[in-house]
């Protein structure tokens, strides 16, 4: 079977032959259906006679009917539904695309209704730059919008699990490994076929009933009684009954995961697109809403929904809402409370089935074990409770057809059974009929009795062992023969006595078998009916063995998880099964003596770091704790370093949750014992400094940070070695240093060197190497490759989601950063969809708050504000700057680009007042703790430049701005185009005030530098020589400005790319030049409007925005001759408006300041937690 690598290679080989097989309506096909699954739902074929043009080059378009009610927002069809016109053109051809793709677009766009979008699909590849071209000249020339899809963005699309069909379907390529129609880890919600392996009886008028409620009325059903009585059986006798006529679905509530996990399995089937069920079944409440939505809204057929097993109401009750008359829901639960239920259902209680039925039930199981007579004496014994009945039946086809032995007990026939019972119990059962804990039981020790007989002497004890784990699937790899021979009630146990134990176990119906895949390996794991195990543990025999089995299931759980390391990716699918038995026995510590523990402590220690690298903080926590409490109870001497290595664990836990006072301190006092007690070369004092070292550049001390780890790194190699875990994470941590410090391509050197050698030691698959590889992606997205890191971000994503999860910590940062490479490319609604779910997980996973769930919520607000959306965004800003402020401090180089983003956002309002009140106290904060020439201090300074400027308080604005252009001297020099920049807006301030001769000097002296720096078609230089030209004309120097004028009109002629406003604003001035020019001609206006625009600036980013009244005339100043010249802006620096810029002051959290520097950035959001370099093994 192909791998999805393979697989995908397969794709482009099957495109680029579909010219050869001449495969264009196959093509188009394909196309169209893909498009209609993530695109555009509201698409239809294009067709028309030739003699009116054909189809118009329109393989397919979109359509709009207007309803009387608007389609559901949930639905999938809905949602992708777009009221724009548009159309779908694809080719097979692969010479000369770009003459192809001008062509269809001049017919699509000459003729017919007009259209606002072209979705483009071939089957060769476009580079980037001519797609980009094609995409420009799509809108310039016909005013549309065009997306290219070539082969490499379609191989893209085909690969998905959800849309791989459509590659089966039009170009018969296999299946993907694990996806045969449903997709990787949906379960199937079908009517179970072999739940019931008799004849059902005496159910009769319960079904009728219960068939009549269906047909007529619908709504909720409750099925109602203990274990044993059939519950399970009756919904299934109901689901065969009505199948004919309705859907039926049928749902699992053992476990509130496998529930809600099947109600998305039914969603989907009720008409939810899987990719769409997926994404909104992160969040419960608007899960419910769309299963809800789909299941009442939908028209195939009435349908029946059967719950089965949900004896926790608390699991199902919220979920279940009253179905639409017509529709049916059927609960079974042993909880038989009216008040635990809806008051709207019908509550019906399943009794046990009479003497007479349970008599036919026997027979049928075990035809030849005695007459009619003895069958219902035997049933009235057993109380009529189906599950006895079953277990007995099963027991006497055993042994009735048996050869007798001499001497033989076992019984053989119904009487003979009964007989036995009541030897056994001499207690009447009629009082207590439904009492399980008395026949019942003795039902299936009989059971155990016959394997004993039989010489399978370990059936009882393994049987009563297992009942001692948790209600789970227990795996096989637990039963060694080799611990349990250490017990008196397994002495002298041979392997195939140990296995015929199980056989015969799973022969009687006492267990059952499962199987679990994950990772490539398979898992098999045994089962015990919850009932059965409850009784079990309650008999006489096995209260009074539960100290064996207490310490036997702790030594048999330590055995192996002690060669099952829980940071490994590949122990992952077994430690999965493990972890409930794990806390199953570190919660009862009843029975534990000394030696256990030191057992149960290094038990629950592996459980905790399992946990911990599974994203399972409350369950790590609770294990830790578990772990500490143990080993306190062994002497004092034994196992100083295990207990420091737990404590090690316990502390980067809390780092993880974000309780950092608590972490550092706690790894402050483990590197003082250590140093003390074990030498200060040995590995977990090296660990605990690493750890230290790590927390000083998350708290911004980056140079205190390289100064640590430049010391740590050569040190560790020599003492460790370079492959040694804690070593490879501080060459990692020391590479994030010099990207901290700017050294960008000695980071990416670092990072580069790093992997290799992270993989080696490692796999390519651990978190250690995913974190590095994750680090140079997001080095990559700062260095501007954004293609590139989008590659490496997804390709990381992908193994996350295999080894970690969906929603495992890392594999959210790595989401989170996959953002804001689609924010940088200019897919805003991808982003802004991911990062809301992103931001929902965390607030599930980390109720406590998280500084990663900050990052996100600032990223989305900044996102939200740069597509029109500010007052939503204030709020977020607000909410992410406050909550960093708390978690990181005020002046953290992430809490204040948060706090940034959070003026803004206030400005972009009018509320301009309290964006000042913010910014003097960010810029008070930070002056108090770094001074005058710190990066964050230079890009508070422009921003209450930009507030002043805005409020016309120019004085303070030009204030502002010659302080940051002090600074920027200081720092980066005269000559930095940061600094000219600077200088430049202070110039276009100070002009604005009236000082023109001033400002003259000013910007002569910089229009030179600029334009060396920068290039003379830059905008930053063209505004400075158009802010030049005004000055030179208010003094009456018409040749000057006429010099300046030109230049920055010549600029537009050759093709640059600067706002469309400042050449409006270059005509403006042209025309009063005009009568006095010997240049009367004017560049031709690409969508020119008379408004001018101001700057405002996020870092170093900046974005031209309309002034409030749409034109802003700067003051009349007068000129040398007495004239006026008014409506002629000033401009300051107005810098390229690109989707790429824009992106990039999205991410609120990141990016260079004003002054160049880098700050360290929260979008970064760095995931290197480092339970790779220091957690530590306790062996």
């Amino acid at each position: 079977m192909n791998t999805p690598r393979q697989s995908s290679l397969l794709i482009r080989f099957a495109l680029d032959n579909l010219g050869e097989r001449n495969a264009h309506h196959e093509f188009e096909q394909l196309c169209l259906d893909v498009a209609r699954l993530v695109l555009v739902s509201n698409l239809v074929p294009a067709t028309g006679p030739v003699s009116s043009g054909g189809d118009q080059g329109r393989d397919a378009e979109s359509f709009w009917t207007s309803l009387a009610a608007a389609p559901s927002p949930v639905s999938a069809f809905a949602r992708l539904a777009s009221t724009e016109k548009v159309v779908l053109a694809c080719t097979i051809q692969k010479d000369r695309v770009p003459a192809k793709i001008r062509r269809d677009l001049a017919s699509i766009c000459g003729q017919g209704s007009p259209v606002q979008h072209v979705l483009y699909f071939t089957v060769a590849p476009v580079p980037v730059s001519t797609r980009h071209t094609l995409e420009d000249e799509a809108r310039d020339v016909h005013q549309v919008k065009l997306d290219i899809f070539d082969a490499v963005a379609l191989t893209d699309l085909l690969i998905r699990p959800e849309l791989y069909f459509l590659a089966e379907r039009y170009l018969s390529l296999p299946p993907l490994p694990g996806i045969s129609g449903a997709s990787i880890g949906d379960l199937s919600v079908a009517v179970p076929e072999d739940l019931v392996e008799h004849r059902i009886r005496g159910r009769e008028a319960l079904l009728t009933a219960l068939e009549e409620r269906v047909a007529n009325v619908g709504g909720r059903l409750v099925l109602c009684g203990m274990g044993g009585t059939g519950k399970s059986t009756v919904a299934l006798a109901l689901a065969r009954r009505v199948a004919v006529r309705r859907t039926v679905w049928w749902v699992d509530a053992a476990t509130p995961a496998a529930f809600v996990a099947a109600l998305r399995e039914v969603a989907v089937q009720a008409g939810v697109e899987r990719a769409e069920a997926r994404e909104v079944w992160r969040n419960h409440e608007a899960a419910r809403d769309v299963l809800w939505d789909a299941l009442n809204r939908s028209t195939t057929a009435p349908w029946l929904l059967v719950v089965d097993n949900a004896n926790d109401p608390a699991v199902v009750r919220d979920w279940i809402r009253q179905p639409v008359t017509g529709n049916t829901v059927v609960v079974t639960s042993r909880d038989q409370r009216s008040d635990s239920w809806w008051t709207s259902a019908a509550i019906h209680a399943v009794a046990p089935i009479s003497e007479a039925e349970g008599a036919e039930m026997l027979r049928e199981l075990a035809p030849d074990a005695g007459s009619e007579g003895d069958a219902v004496h035997l049933a009235r014994r057993l109380g009529g409770l189906p599950l006895a009945l079953l277990l007995v039946g099963k027991y006497l086809a055993m042994t009735s057809g048996d050869l007798v032995l001499p001497e033989s007990e076992a019984p053989r026939t119904f009487a003979a059974y009964r007989e036995a019972l009541d030897a056994e119990f001499a207690e009447a059962v009629t009082a207590l009929p439904h009492d399980p804990h008395g026949p019942l039981a003795r039902t299936w020790e009989m059971s155990l009795d016959l394997l004993e007989m039989r010489g399978t002497v370990a059936a009882r004890p393994l049987f009563r062992l297992i009942s001692f784990f948790a209600p789970e699937p227990l795996p096989v790899a637990l039963l060694r023969r080799s611990v349990l021979a250490a017990a008196n009630d397994f002495k002298n146990l041979s392997s195939s006595g140990l296995e015929a134990a199980v056989r015969g176990l799973l022969g009687c119906g006492l267990l059952h078998r499962r199987r679990f895949e994950g990772l490539g390996s398979t898992a098999e794991t045994l089962i015990v009916h919850p009932l059965v195990r409850e009784i079990t543990r309650t008999q006489p025999a096995a209260v009074e063995a539960a100290p064996v089995y207490a310490a036997l299931s702790t030594a048999l759980l330590a055995m192996v998880t002690k060669g099952l390391d829980p940071a490994v990716p590949a122990n992952w699918p077994l430690w999965r099964l493990l972890l409930p038995h794990c806390v199953h026995v570190a919660a009862d510590t009843t029975h534990a003596v000394a030696l256990e523990h030191r057992m149960r402590g290094d038990l629950a220690d592996r459980a905790a770091v399992y946990a911990q690298q599974s994203g399972q903080w409350s369950v790590a926590e609770e294990q830790f704790g578990h772990a500490l409490t143990a080993y306190a109870h062994t002497a004092p001497d034994d196992g100083l370093r295990t207990v420091l290595t737990t404590r090690h664990n316990f502390a980067l836990l809390k780092r993880d949750q974000d309780r950092l006072d608590e972490a550092e301190a706690d790894f402050g006092d483990i590197l003082r014992t250590a140093t003390r007690v074990l030498g200060p070369d040995h590995t977990n004092t090296l660990t605990a400094r690493h750890e230290l070292a790590r927390f000083r550049l998350d708290r911004g001390d980056v140079e205190g940070a390289h100064t640590e780890f430049s010391r740590l790194v050569p040190h560790l190699i020599a003492v460790l070695g370079p492959e040694h875990s804690t070593t490879l994470a501080a060459r990692h941590e020391l590479a994030r240093v010099l990207r901290g410090r700017g050294n960008l391509a000695q980071a990416r050197n670092s990072f580069e060197q790093l992997l290799p050698d992270m993989v080696n030691a490692l796999g390519d698959a651990s978190p250690n190497t995913l974190a590095s590889r994750h680090e140079l992606a997001d080095l990559l997205l700062e260095l501007g490759e954004v293609e590139q890191a989008l590659d490496e971000f997804e390709a990381t994503l992908r193994l996350e989601r295999r080894t970690l999860g969906r929603d495992h910590p890392s594999t959210l940062v790595t989401r989170h950063n996959v953002c804001n490479a689609l924010l940088q490319l200019g897919r805003f609604d991808e982003a802004e969809t991911e990062l809301r779910a992103i931001h929902a997980t965390w607030a599930r996973i980390a109720p406590r708050g998280h500084t990663s769930s900050h990052r996100a919520q600032g990223t989305l607000a900044g996102l939200l504000s740069a597509t029109g959306r500010p007052a939503e965004a204030e709020g977020h800003f607000r909410a992410a700057a406050e909550a960093l402020v708390a978690a990181l401090g005020p002046t953290h180089p992430e809490t204040v680009v948060a706090r940034l983003g959070h003026a803004d956002t206030l400005r972009l309002l009018d509320r301009h007042a309290e964006a000042q009140d913010v910014l003097q106290s960010l810029l008070t904060s930070v002056l108090a703790s770094h001074g005058t020439s710190h990066p964050s201090l230079l890009s508070v300074r422009r921003h209450l430049a930009d507030v002043y400027f805005e409020q016309e308080q120019d004085t303070a604005a030009e204030h502002q701005l010659r302080l940051l252009a002090e600074a920027q001297s200081d720092v980066l020099g005269t000559g930095h185009p940061d600094t000219l920049r600077t200088l430049s807006q202070a110039a276009a301030v100070a002009l604005r005030q009236g000082e023109v001769n001033r400002a003259i000097r000013e910007l002569a002296a910089l229009v030179d530098p600029l334009a060396s720096h920068l290039g003379s078609d830059n905008e930053d230089t063209l505004s400075a020589q158009l802010n030049l030209a005004y000055a030179c004309l208010l003094l009456g120097d018409s040749a000057a400005a006429s010099r300046q004028l030109t230049d920055v009109l010549m600029a537009y002629e050759n093709g640059c790319r600067a706002p469309d406003e400042l050449l409006a604003s270059a005509q403006d001035l042209q025309r009063q030049l005009a009568p006095m020019s010997a240049h009367p001609w004017l560049p031709e206006r690409r969508h020119v409007t008379s408004t001018v625009v101001s700057i405002e600036r996020y870092g170093s980013w900046a974005r031209c925005r309309l002034s409030r009244s749409g034109v802003l005339n700067h003051a009349t100043a007068s000129c040398s001759s007495g004239a006026a010249l008014t409506g002629v802006p000033v401009h300051l620096s107005i810098n390229q408006i690109c989707m790429a810029n824009v992106a990039v002051r999205i991410s609120c959290i990141g990016g260079p300041d004003g002054s160049g520097a880098v700050i360290p950035s929260s979008s970064r959001s760095s995931r290197t937690r480092l339970s790779f370099g220091s957690s530590l093994s306790s062996t």
